[in-house]
């Protein structure tokens, strides 16, 4: 079964905005694991690859600690968070010299719609509306890979690393010039240090379960903010009905640390979640493959007042050369 895609790792930006208390507008990603060992590929592909991939993901819901929290209740705060609406266009181009040794560069252009509700400082009753609308260039990141597999090829483990660059604005501002909070901006501007570990193991001809860890985190601060380190794990199941269809399964678990510096808020950033990953592929002729997600949250913890999704979506197409 053909089955597979570039290596691509999720990210997200973080945090918040300096100044008066408000919960967090956030913005997020998918967090799943898309790459070759996820999609029941047979073996290592040699040469170049193309990875599109469209996430759509609306955060609407208010939560503090593990409690959703109605609108209503919301007080004490700078303004009342209303949605922050993300779709994001991932173009991954890997290369790979050899079985062993793959390399890709990830480029992710963002949309995003932000809108919140001030209250007014004398009466705390809701005011003016402020929105953020922008379509950019997120944060671009390279990743080298190295994979082992057993001589039976029944198993397959993978090392990878990389730098995430900070070639996303973190100064994007609104029609009125009020500069967008932090955790809106397309880029931290910060650099980071991803590194992380895959795992393959076929289960028969037509099963296999896989799983990954990784750990990212920022080399240094930028105008006085640094987003918290990062930790994500997936462990997963895929299964071929057939040649051409296959079906994954992923449990999704990530844990975002509070951001820090001036700019930071650490009270309300930082984040413990769970998602189910429901998904299928479709193989289109010998070199690419078609796939969709539906993510699931299973566990949301967040520290503070914090906007979170309640599913999000991802479709993409990969093609060999």
């Amino acid at each position: 079964m053909h089955l597979h895609v570039a290596v691509a790792a999720a990210l997200s930006v973080a945090a918040l905005a300096p100044a008066l208390s408000h919960a967090s507008c956030g913005s997020t990603s998918c967090s799943l694991m898309t790459d070759r060992f996820a999609q029941s590929a047979t073996g290592a592909h040699t040469g170049w690859s193309l990875d599109l991939r469209l996430e759509s993901l609306t955060q609407d819901r208010l939560r503090e600690g593990t409690t959703t929290v109605a609108p209503a209740d919301v007080t004490n705060e700078e303004a009342l968070e209303r949605h922050t609406r993300n779709t994001s266009l991932i173009t991954t181009i890997g290369y790979a010299p050899d079985a062993d040794w793959s390399f890709a560069l990830r480029v992710p252009l963002l949309r995003r719609d932000h809108l919140h509700t001030l209250f007014d400082e004398d009466t705390g009753a809701l005011a003016a509306d402020e929105r953020w609308r922008f379509t950019r260039l997120g944060d671009v990141q390279l990743v080298a890979r190295r994979q082992f597999t057993t001589a039976d090829a029944d198993t397959s483990w993978a090392f990878f690393g990389g730098l995430k660059l900070p070639t996303g604005s973190s100064t994007v501002a609104n029609a009125n010039g009020d500069r967008a909070e932090r955790a809106l901006q397309p880029g931290t501007g910060t650099t980071d240090v991803v590194l992380g570990g895959a795992w393959r193991r076929a289960m028969g001809p037509t099963d296999a379960l896989f799983g990954q860890a990784s750990w990212s985190g920022a080399l240094a601060a930028h105008r006085d903010f640094k987003p918290g380190q990062r930790i994500e794990a997936a462990l997963g199941w895929s299964h071929a009905f057939s040649p051409t269809l296959g079906s994954v399964v992923q449990l999704n678990a990530r844990r975002r640390g509070r951001d820090s510096g001036a700019e930071a808020e650490p009270d309300l950033s930082g984040s413990t979640t769970v998602d189910f990953s429901p998904g299928l592929t479709l193989a289109v002729g010998p070199q690419a493959t078609l796939y969709a997600y539906l993510q699931l949250p299973v566990y949301q913890q967040v520290n503070g007042l914090q906007l979170v999704p309640r599913r999000a979506l991802a479709v993409g197409w990969t093609m060999d050369f």
